[in-house]
């Protein structure tokens, strides 16, 4: 190797020094900025699937709540007055409901319940070759599984056939996440088949012939909405609800006619 090599190797590396603390310091501050920001990114991403989540169970829940109790009550008073076991129950007993208490109605016989929220209880036949069954299905608002409000549906099933009688009763958390229910009847007042008011309590059962149905539901998650949502979901005690925490809320309502009772 001649002279001009050594000299041409000792000036590269004269020129290779390392990084001044400026330029490391410089460097961390951008590192640091571009971190925070993808972290602030996937915070927020996680935190929109996380609302968006909360937002479609609410939903499929109250769609889920909704359809159920409408089949359930388009049944309410049908009576096999055709078949060979004869129906032992009143036409006039085929819906009853309690507005909002502190405590559950003595006469539905449930073991919990949810203060100030509504019950109602329907009845019919599902006639069998050989048998009767008389369904007595009562709906109330109580704590599930998860602890949480929940729909519940406390369900007597009497099997009547030509010699023996056998009864079962059954309760199941049908929705989670339900926090009330608010019911008002459509009342035939005059006979005519057709409906003229609505009432939250009830006199006389027998000219109930539709069932307006209002649902509150809660997301299972806290924190998902940016503030305390306040809803139209007017309460037994005449106010609207509003939350104390951040949960998704969202009502759903239907109004069932009662097939048996009209023309």
């Amino acid at each position: 190797m001649n002279a001009s090599s050594f000299s041409n190797c000792s000036r590269i590396a004269s020129t290779q020094r390392g990084f001044t603390l400026v330029e490391l310091m410089v460097a961390m501050t951008i590192g640091l900025f571009i971190s925070a920001g993808v972290i602030s990114l996937f915070v927020e991403t996680k935190q929109s699937y996380r609302a968006n989540d909360g937002m479609a169970r609410v939903q499929e829940n109250g769609r889920f709540a909704i359809e159920y109790l409408s089949r359930d009550v388009r049944q309410a008073g049908f009576r096999d007055i055709f078949g060979t076991i004869p129906p032992t129950w009143p036409a006039t007993d085929s819906i009853q409901g309690w507005p909002g208490a502190n405590t559950a109605p003595s006469a539905a016989s449930l073991t919990s319940y949810t203060a100030n929220t509504d019950v109602f209880r329907i009845q019919y036949d599902v006639p069998t070759p050989n048998s009767l069954v008389t369904h007595t299905n009562t709906y109330y608002i109580a704590p599930g599984t998860s602890g949480e409000p929940g729909l519940q549906q406390r369900r007597v099933r009497v099997v009547t056939t030509a010699t023996t009688t056998a009864t079962t009763t059954t309760t199941a958390e049908l929705v989670e996440g339900v926090y009330d229910m608010q019911i008002r009847y459509g009342l035939d007042t005059n006979g005519d088949s057709q409906l003229d008011s609505y009432a939250s309590t009830v006199t006389n059962w027998s000219q109930v012939v539709a069932v307006r149905i209002d649902l509150l539901l809660g997301s299972s998650e806290n924190n998902l909405a940016e503030a305390s949502m306040s809803l139209p979901f007017e309460r037994n005690d005449g106010t609207f609800f509003t939350a104390t925490d951040r949960r998704i809320y969202q009502m759903f309502s239907t109004t069932i006619a009662l097939r048996n009772r009209l023309p």
